[in-house]
């Protein structure tokens, strides 16, 4: 590896995916250095840009806190699909890509003269990753999706929430960044066995959502097999399913203390009771993890944690070797010392927002003494259409005039 390179410098991507999932996927493969080329609509671009958050509440094409963190590392080309030319012009661009990424109802690119057998006439290596709610066939192929639904459907949604109240979907977008994180691993794979093992030949991956969120990481291929052996179904915790292990309001916020009744004797030092541990019911393991000591052991532990806080539990937690951490809100992640030290945000720059910070990469590649230097620093997402007229120019070979009647066409 030379200085400054990443694992997929010499791939190029043609992204036409919108929203969340596949700009997810195509932001991963963009991560690792991938030329991505984001083909969005004229006029309007991809529909992220106009959901929130946006930079100041100010609503903008140019300032949604999705889209801004979903397309790093990608470079903005609006084409028509609608119209013949601006298919045309992604059949082009196939031509020398290596990669196609999209993310319409199934049939909808063949039905454009894009579906994979048509781009494989145009270049036999490409390799396309079709991300879809329920796969390309099947009987719920045609089924329109949210991730709520797809949270439920997949199994996840039945072992989160309180056990005392109706199953609930986790907050943010889980299932959408799962299925990208399958997808871009499965594009990288395809790409290694398109080099190494089809003699240049690619081929097209099926994603689906609802397949991708029924083995996600909530141990629900676990539950499955668990299911098929023994007929259990795993159930949703309460707050606090152990003495001393649960979810605790402090001083500042909310503090996790997990594990089993074999270290409560150390919960209960940490707190000062030791006189605890000379009582019978709270003396040996077998006593300290009877159900009803849950109850009793919080009469001591709350008002010991509402009186301090969370910084000062988790130094506590580590002085008597006890597993447990805060609950950290956003503010208290990007003050993390954590995260600074290993230098995780990434202050990136836009002329919409200005300079502000970013989650870093996924992964750090620790390069050795000749090869040097940090991780590159992400390009900010693109403007609307900001790199059409380079691309077209550069990679198809364009001339100005030909840039210039496609856009009075309004093909591009």
């Amino acid at each position: 590896m030379m200085t400054g390179t990443m694992p997929l410098d010499d791939v190029r991507i043609i992204d036409l995916t919108q929203t969340t999932i596949g700009p997810f996927c195509t932001r991963m493969l963009g991560d690792y250095g991938a030329d991505v080329i984001k083909i969005e609509r004229p006029g309007t671009g991809d529909p992220a840009r106009t959901m929130p958050p946006f930079f100041n509440d100010e609503p903008g094409i140019e300032r949604s806190g999705l889209f801004l963190f979903l397309n790093t590392n990608k470079r903005s080309v609006t084409v028509d699909l609608e119209s013949e030319r601006g298919r045309q012009i992604i059949r082009q661009l196939v031509e020398n890509a290596d990669v196609l990424v999209e993310n319409f109802a199934p049939g909808v690119m063949g039905e454009m003269g894009l579906g994979y057998e048509a781009l494989t006439e145009v270049n036999p290596r490409i390799v396309v990753t079709s991300l879809s709610n329920y796969g390309q066939s099947g009987p719920y192929h045609d089924f329109a999706g949210t991730e709520i639904n797809l949270y439920g459907m997949g199994g996840n949604m039945i072992a989160s929430g309180d056990i005392d109240h109706e199953p609930v979907k986790t907050a943010g977008r889980m299932v959408n960044y799962h299925a990208g994180y399958v997808g871009a691993l499965a594009t990288t794979m395809s790409l290694h066995a398109t080099e190494f093992l089809r003699d240049g030949i690619g081929e097209h991956l099926d994603v689906s959502v609802f397949e991708t969120a029924t083995h996600s990481i909530d141990s629900r291929l676990g539950r499955l097999m668990g299911y098929q052996h023994s007929g259990n179904v795993g159930t949703r915790p309460g707050r606090s399913a152990a003495v001393a292990s649960g979810v605790f309001q402090c001083a500042d916020g909310w503090f996790l203390i997990t594990g089993t009744a074999t270290f409560v004797h150390l919960v209960i030092k940490m707190i000062g009771m030791d006189e605890l541990l000379e009582q019978p019911e709270w003396a040996t393991v077998a006593e300290r993890a009877k159900p009803e000591r849950i109850d009793e052991f919080a009469a001591y532990l709350v008002p010991w944690m509402l009186e301090r806080t969370k910084s000062e539990v988790r130094d506590a937690c580590e002085a008597y070797g006890i597993l447990g951490g805060p609950m950290n809100t956003i503010a208290d992640l990007l003050s993390d010392p954590g995260f600074e030290s290993r230098g995780y945000f990434q202050e990136i720059d836009h002329p919409t927002t200005g300079a502000i910070k970013y989650p870093g990469f996924h992964f750090t590649i620790h390069r050795d003494a000749e090869d040097g230097g940090p991780m590159p620093a992400r390009r900010r997402a693109p403007l609307l259409g900001e790199h059409t007229d380079e691309v077209l120019s550069e990679g198809l070979g364009l001339s100005d005039d030909e840039i210039s009647r496609l856009r009075a066409e309004r093909v591009i």
